[in-house]
């Protein structure tokens, strides 16, 4: 073999490679340069963009678990504006291509940060994310619980974004729900072009000695390897049930990971926690990719999504 074709196309963008980052877990690009040129990377997904700062939750923040992490950071950030001037042009220098996770109080704050990242070249697509339990209708339509647990939400919330903007637009759902496939076929319907999926499952870790929730928020967000098999089988069901494609994360640490989610039907994946304790995760996995497509005998990653033998 001459080459391995590792280009993906996930909605209409166009990546060098299947792997990004999670959102939330790579800061805005910058934070890793000291590890590898990110712009190696299929994509870069920055940490998730409200038209206003946000200073998250008070610590304590983030506990270990078994193989994973629980996190209630709070969609900490720095805002659209500073993100647009400080954060946004090292992306642009180094020629990243972007993937920009957003999050509103409601659907018109979702399509406002979408036109607004798109005008100002902020982004190369827009990852809507709905999968926070920071992330509330105000008008209580979802009675308190997550946008994505919502299907008809799901769909309202989508529909304002892809009217905004022109950009190839990504719904990430949770896995909190009993039937991943009834939420995605409303993005899909919609009009999205891609959904991304699993965020985190809801978790709580409790001190015996002080009795006390571990975390200031009571509950959080758990990610790590500990979710990967319920990530996967998620990303086979919707990935059967779509026409569009999937983005597959939750637990991927190393190339054998995110070849599982090619298998099962992601036409690309994201790296997360795993970055947090091996910096070079994402690009490692990269490197991976290709050694496993010359081992194999595979001239394009294409041809392994969906192609698990059943």
């Amino acid at each position: 073999m001459t080459s391995v074709n590792l280009q993906v196309n996930v909605g209409g963008l166009l990546m060098k490679n299947p792997v990004t980052v999670a959102s939330g877990t790579f800061g805005y690009g910058a934070e890793y340069a000291d590890y590898f040129d990110v712009s190696q990377l299929g994509a870069v997904t920055v940490k998730s963009l409200s038209l206003e700062p946000r200073a998250g939750n008070p610590p304590p923040r983030i506990v270990e678990t078994p193989a994973g992490m629980l996190n209630a950071i709070g969609l900490q950030n720095v805002g659209l504006d500073t993100y647009l001037k400080e954060k946004l042009p090292y992306l642009r220098e180094q020629k990243c291509v972007i993937i920009a996770n957003i999050y509103g109080n409601g659907p018109d704050e979702y399509a406002v940060l979408a036109r607004r990242l798109e005008d100002a070249g902020g982004a190369d697509a827009i990852e809507m994310n709905l999968s926070c339990p920071n992330v509330h209708d105000p008008q209580n339509a979802c009675g308190g619980g997550l946008v994505a647990q919502h299907p008809d939400q799901v769909a309202r919330y989508t529909e304002a974004v892809k009217q905004a903007t022109r950009l190839p637009v990504f719904v990430k759902l949770s896995p909190n729900v009993t039937d991943i496939v009834a939420p995605a076929r409303a993005a899909e319907e919609a009009g999205a072009d891609a959904v991304a999926l699993i965020n985190t499952l809801i978790g709580m870790a409790i001190d015996p000695e002080t009795q006390r929730p571990l975390l200031s928020n009571i509950v959080g967000g758990l990610s790590g390897p500990a979710i990967r098999p319920v990530a996967v089988k998620m990303v086979w069901d919707a990935a059967r049930a779509l026409r569009i494609p999937v983005l597959g994360m939750g637990g991927i640490a190393c190339t054998e990971d995110a070849i599982q989610f090619l298998l099962a039907g992601a036409r690309a994946v994201a790296v997360g926690c795993a970055s947090f304790r091996r910096p070079d995760a994402a690009i490692n996995i990269v490197r991976g990719m290709e050694a496993y497509c010359r081992k194999h005998k595979i001239d394009d990653i294409n041809t392994l999504v969906g192609a698990v033998k059943v």
